[in-house]
């Protein structure tokens, strides 16, 4: 039986939302005036979730601390409004107008966060457990909003292909939350760093242009996952999906089918320990994958790579009165992958093979509490995590033979990361304001481990032409302190005018910038006051926090100092080793020559990069339940990190196609010779330097009907601008003289055009149809000549007359499809069977493209030609079959 509890207005005048829950707050009015003393009353059939409350003297009233669910139903003087959304961090306004002598009326809609001046996409637990979702991972959910691409594809079988740009700008600015704590990946800042089950998930939103204060660390995409909790009632689910091999497609451009054969099983339970005070919620799920790679040369053969992945999560919720609240929760997460991103495939035999190892366990224990008219939140949490162990699953020498095969792997890594985080949020309501006010922080603590065992012998003409070593052991340990403030104000001027305003504060221990203040600002206008027009407009200023491992590490690593030597010998060279024997690897034989090296080093003063930020938005209730949505955005980031060479050759203009400059002639030119007694070619140096720009106009059409079907239809039409994509790491410009001006263009990321729709709908005999489908254009492709031309040793260097991202690839399009069918077993228990097909025409969507136009005038045939393999093509049509057991 559901538990009721009783919330007096006394109480529910303390509302005000937290970082983990929101609320619903409204006015009661009868025909003559405000309906006073009137019981209302909300209801979650999700939640098992039922609570009341009488209306002020002026017909108000407010409910506290609701959990996020989209199926909250509202109940007062005969007037019924259901399917309400609750979205945490947020307080939904919903005015009921009561009629005497009319029978109980029901409207069943989404009502307007007319309050509310952020531009975002909130994923119900109907679309993550229902929409078509190839391999479960909760990522993917992002690109239901059309400003989130993968920059992998539209979703494949790689691991790595779940990382997401947002507004066409650099992935590694994305960043996570989990229940209000951060969970950014410290070492590869491409994906969260606890992943979790769809299964263990309450809410999944995605902040596109983030206005409120509360928000920060980035200025281009925030992703928020809430966990579950357990309820009054028991409830439960098992499931198992199976993708048997035989029937894939096989993969484009290959020549023959490739076993690709995944299972996926799991199990949740949630429930009171003592109903109305404490609660449990329990998750398990385990993926196994077998994903064959085709070898082309030097001759067909086959490699099957082995993925494994486990999650795990359990909570605890405590109500120790109706004024305090304690949640914690455990997760864990395990992957093991001996093949990741097809490493092995094409020309890379199975001999170069590695196994990969990540996993990460974290704990969170947040404390609510109700005192006066404040609402306090306090979370602490800490992540033990190994993003990242590699280990050759057969160590010895490489052997590269260009064009044939590549033989061979040596390298071994691990590192570890530790995160601390405490966190603070007050909030309080003070007449027609909502104020919130918080501080965060951040302690990242990294071990980093790696040494090669052998060397590489690079082949030429069927004999050894060169041989290149690395030698040292890394063993370096580097951190960084994060912490943030930041107070906002939320400003009922009118009934129908909401303003949003506020401050937040950045700091970051690695960077020289203690300036980091960021005004917001925001407004909701309800129209007409029915919350049928909304007009929400906002603006502010949102700073980067940059990438840290990669800010450190590449210092450490490649500076003066740096633990590793590399050195390079030809054959007939003093100390040039017997094929195929190497040294030993912790240090080089005594004589030999070292070769000059590329240096990594910081700037001397490196500031926060920031971007400002401006929207507008219009939302219109049309007929029949439909919602219309556009908004423009414009934003501008200055100060991102670039490399500039400080030791550069002397600029080589080249007027004609063909022209070359020999290395040793580059190398005259350049000023230095050696830096802190190191001898040097390269001496780069990570500045402030980049801009991008972001514009777009973004159309979306929904209708949401709980009972048949849901419509989602969103399109932009956008332009993203930058002088690098991947932060200050992938800086290799086609001249090094013009690293800023001569890089501008399209992001990498960039698609002119991308249209996103999804949708469920109920079936007669209990079946139902859901889709997702995405076109898009196709991605810029940086076209080269494939040969040094300027001598810098970086081939890099694009044809004359062309700028960089001058070319696109292949407009990318799918559709994937579920057929589900509910056999009820009893009046508790069901049973959901389900078939998905994913790529339904099977398109083929390639992401790499042959970029080498060649060195004269015209292209060369394969120019463009599209690339092979699971890291550069989405796969082919898939099938998966599954079905899940809910209690």
């Amino acid at each position: 039986m559901k538990a009721v509890l009783v919330t007096i207005l006394g109480l529910a005048t303390a509302m005000a939302q937290t970082a983990l829950t929101g609320g619903i707050q409204g006015t009661l009015q009868s025909e003559t005036g405000p309906a006073a003393n009137t019981t209302v009353t909300l209801r979650s059939e999700s939640l098992a979730f039922e609570a009341t409350a009488s209306t002020s003297p002026t017909g108000e009233f407010r409910f506290l601390r609701l959990a996020p669910a989209a199926d909250y139903v509202l109940r007062a003087a005969g007037l019924e409004r259901a399917d309400l959304r609750v979205v945490s961090g947020e307080v939904l306004d919903v005015p009921l107008v009561a009629r005497t002598g009319t029978d109980s009326v029901t409207v069943t809609d989404q009502a307007a966060r007319a309050q509310s001046s952020e531009v975002d996409t909130t994923v119900s637990i109907k679309q993550l457990t229902e929409l078509p979702t190839n391999g479960r991972f909760l990522n993917r959910f992002a690109l239901l909003d059309a400003h989130v691409r993968n920059t992998g594809g539209l979703g494949g079988d790689g691991t790595a292909l779940t990382r997401l740009s947002v507004n066409g700008q650099i992935f590694r600015d994305t960043q996570y939350r989990l229940d209000g704590n951060t969970n950014y990946d410290t070492l590869f800042n491409n994906a969260p760093l606890q992943r979790l089950s769809i299964s263990a998930v309450q809410e999944y939103r995605v902040l596109t242009n983030q206005f409120n204060a509360e928000h920060g660390s980035t200025s281009t995409g925030l992703v928020i996952a809430t966990t579950r909790s357990g309820t009054d009632e028991f409830h439960g689910e098992g499931l198992f999906y199976g993708r048997p091999s035989g029937i894939q497609a096989r993969p484009p451009l290959a020549n023959r089918h490739v076993p690709n054969q995944l299972t996926q099983f799991g199990a949740s339970l949630g429930g009171p320990i003592v109903r109305g005070r404490a609660y449990f919620f329990g998750n398990f799920e385990r993926l196994n994958q077998d994903r064959g790679s085709f070898i082309s040369s030097p001759a067909p053969d086959l490699f099957v790579g082995e993925y494994r992945d486990t999650l795990a999560l359990a909570r605890l919720d405590f109500r120790a009165s109706d004024k305090n609240w304690l949640s914690l929760r455990v997760n864990g997460q395990r992957e093991t992958n001996n093949n990741a991103n097809d490493r092995v495939g094409g020309l890379i035999q199975a001999s170069a093979a590695n196994k990969s190892l990540g996993q990460s366990v974290g704990s969170q224990l947040t404390g609510t509490n109700v005192f006066g008219n404040f609402v306090n939140e306090l979370r602490a949490g800490y992540t033990n995590a190994v993003p990242s162990n590699t280990i050759p699953l057969s160590p010895q020498t490489s052997v590269v033979r260009p064009g044939v095969s590549t033989d061979g792997a040596f390298s071994f890594s691990m590192i570890r990361t530790e995160v601390y985080q405490l966190a603070d949020q007050l909030s309080w309501n003070q007449g027609s304001h909502t104020i919130k006010m918080g501080g965060d922080f951040i302690r990242r603590k990294v071990r980093d481990f790696a040494y090669d065992q052998f060397g590489t012998y690079t082949f030429a003409g069927g004999v050894p032409a060169q041989f290149t070593q690395r030698f040292g052991i890394n063993l370096l340990t580097y951190g960084q302190t994060q912490w943030s403030g930041f107070i906002q104000d939320s400003w009922r001027v009118l009934p129908r005018l909401t303003l949003n305003y506020g401050l937040r504060y950045d700091y970051q221990s690695i960077i020289d910038d203690y300036n980091n203040i960021g005004p917001r600002f925001g407004l909701a206008w309800d129209v007409r006051g029915d919350g049928k027009t909304i007009v929400r407009a906002g603006g502010g200023v949102s700073y980067d926090q940059p990438f840290f491992h990669g800010l450190t590490q590449r210092f450490l690593q490649n500076g003066p100092d740096a633990p590793f030597r590399s050195f390079t010998l030809v054959p007939g060279q003093a100390g040039f080793p017997v094929f195929p024997a190497s040294f030993a690897p912790t240090a080089p034989p005594a004589g030999l020559a070292l070769a000059p090296r590329n240096l990594a080093i910081r700037g001397d003063e490196l500031r926060s990069p920031y971007t400002s930020q401006f929207t507008i938005a219009f939302e219109r209730k049309l007929i029949d339940g439909w919602v219309l949505s556009l908004t423009g955005i414009r934003s501008f980031g200055v100060k991102q990190f670039i490399q500039f060479n400080r030791n550069a050759p002397a600029p080589f203009v080249r007027t004609a196609p063909g022209q070359v400059r020999t290395v040793a002639q580059a190398d005259a030119t350049r000023p230095l010779t050696s830096y802190q007694g190191v001898a040097i070619r390269d001496l780069r140096q990570t500045e402030n330097g980049g801009v991008n720009y972001y514009h777009a106009f973004d159309v979306r059409l929904s209708r949401q009907f709980a009972k048949r079907y849901t419509v989602n239809l969103h399109h932009v039409w956008s332009s993203a601008i930058n002088t690098v994509t991947d932060d200050h790491l992938g800086a290799n410009p086609n001249e090094w003289s013009d690293v800023v001006r001569g890089e501008r263009a399209l992001s990498d990321f960039a698609q002119r055009h991308r249209f996103v729709a999804n949708g469920i709908v109920a079936l007669p005999k209990g079946f139902q149809l859901s889709a997702f489908t995405v076109l898009a254009s196709g991605l810029p492709v940086n076209a080269l000549t494939g040969v040094d031309n300027n001598g810098d040793t970086t081939v890099v260097d694009r044809p004359a007359g062309f700028g960089r991202n001058a070319f696109r690839g292949r407009p990318q399009r799918s559709l994937d499809l579920s057929l589900l069918k509910n056999v009820r077993l009893s009046e508790r228990v069901r049973m959901d069977l389900r078939a998905d097909m994913f790529n339904v025409f099977n398109n083929q969507n390639f992401h790499s493209f042959n970029r080498v136009y060649g060195n004269g005038a015209s292209p060369n045939a394969s120019f463009l030609a599209p690339i092979g393999g699971v890291a550069n093509a989405d796969p082919g049509r898939q099938f998966t079959f599954g079905a899940k057991l809910v209690y």
